[in-house]
């Protein structure tokens, strides 16, 4: 499973561990991704999206 949200493409992203002595070591930011079930047209299809992309959709009129 990739970890790309369907609609908005969002990815991981890099960062830094950052511990108490301000040691700096490289991380990945992973997106919250749920697979969801999307209405399309008059079919529902099996999408991984990402909450907020889910949050979004909710408040779309149906």
């Amino acid at each position: 499973m990739s970890q790309r949200c369907d609609r908005c493409g969002k990815g991981p992203m890099a960062g830094n561990n950052v511990s108490h002595s301000k040691v700096h070591t490289r991380r990945r930011f992973m997106p919250n991704l749920q697979s969801t079930r999307v209405l399309t047209g008059k079919a529902w299809v099996k999408t991984t999206l990402c909450t907020r992309c889910i949050r979004t959709a909710a408040k779309q009129p149906r």
